[in-house]
């Protein structure tokens, strides 16, 4: 293998490397939302009698269901084998057998390699994309939950 084609596989492998960890990052911080949200919700049963409270437990059943959106968002399935997609576990499953891998990767033209790794980490980005928007949202609902779940804590105390 060429020294070029080597520094741009790799250059590509850690696109793929940082993207996954945006994924990894950005799932996590939904699960810290959906937490927040699901207390909210279990605090938030007996304010519902007050129109705020009411207001308060939709906004976190609402931001609930956003953080699943942003844990549920993935890519395009794979439709077709591509001897060529030699990174992801469910490229290397495809195979049927460990020798199967190795002869793909043995085999493989590196300019082929690199497009399907090129492919990948675009796809990858997409679903980063996808994840992070899905995450704002969930953020911004769930500021409003915190808002009115405050408020309700707080009212009753007010003169």
């Amino acid at each position: 293998m060429n020294a070029v084609a080597c520094s741009r596989i790799e250059l590509a492998m850690t696109a793929l490397a940082h993207n996954q960890s945006l994924i990894t990052f950005v799932d996590g911080k939904a699960n810290s939302l959906l937490l927040m949200n699901s207390i909210f919700l279990a605090t938030g049963a007996a304010a519902a009698r007050s129109a705020l409270g009411l207001i308060g437990l939709s906004l976190a059943a609402l931001a609930l269901l956003l953080c699943v959106a942003v844990i549920a968002a993935r890519g395009v399935g794979l439709t077709c084998r591509d001897p060529a997609r030699l990174v992801f576990y469910q490229d290397i499953l495809l195979r049927r057998s460990p020798g199967d891998y190795l002869a793909d990767l043995r085999d493989q033209p590196e300019e082929a390699v690199l497009e399907s790794t090129a492919r990948q980490v675009y796809g990858l980005a997409g679903i980063v994309e996808r994840k992070f928007r899905a995450y704002r949202r969930a953020q911004h609902v769930t500021l409003l939950a915190a808002g009115t779940w405050v408020a309700n804590l707080l009212l009753p105390l007010l003169p």
